[in-house]
């Protein structure tokens, strides 16, 4: 979905009874009454104002590129989970700060509070399984797949993900 706006509309020209809504990112609740509307009225045959705007159709050839980078950032984000192996050792993560490391075999995140105390989170994306990523500026775990965010110590901020990162299930993990 590369201009960001969801596909609403015929599937396709040689399926002419098939309709699809689909790319609402974190937007479903709202653009689900858009989805309806405009399906009501193509199903209907009425003209929808807005049918152009969110038609699957508007796809031209000039935003495949970006098609290709979104898709090679979601791969990337897998492949990293599976074959990157953490750059820093836990020693090395300074109080106040969080990153990617091996504890005791495993790949976890973890976040120092001030004092030291460490705090382990899944580095795994519980949407779809991407790895995730320490955010020094926002001091949360992001998702560069599909935008997921988790708070330092491992509760959801906000989705798709619909459930924390958290090891032991209240939020954090001191060590």
């Amino acid at each position: 979905m590369p201009d960001g706006v969801p596909y609403i509309g015929r599937y396709a020209a040689s399926r002419p009874d098939w309709y699809v809504a689909t790319g609402f990112q974190k937007w479903g609740m709202t653009t689900s009454m858009v989805s309806a509307t405009i399906l009501r009225d193509l199903i209907g045959g009425k003209d929808n104002p807005y049918a152009k705007v969110f038609a699957p159709d508007r796809l031209e050839a000039a935003a495949i590129p970006g098609m290709a980078a979104d898709g090679g950032k979601a791969v990337k984000g897998l492949a990293k989970r599976f074959f990157q192996m953490p750059s820093q050792a836990a020693e090395q993560i300074p109080p106040g700060e969080g990153g990617i490391v091996l504890w005791e075999g495993e790949k976890v995140g973890i976040y120092k509070d001030k004092d030291g105390s460490v705090h382990k989170v899944d580095v795994r994306c519980p949407h779809l399984g991407c790895q995730l990523e320490w955010n020094p500026d926002e001091q949360s775990w992001d998702c560069p797949c599909h935008g997921s965010r988790f708070d330092r110590y491992g509760r959801l901020i906000s989705g798709p993900a619909q459930e924390d990162i958290t090891l032991d299930g209240t939020g954090s993990q001191d060590q």
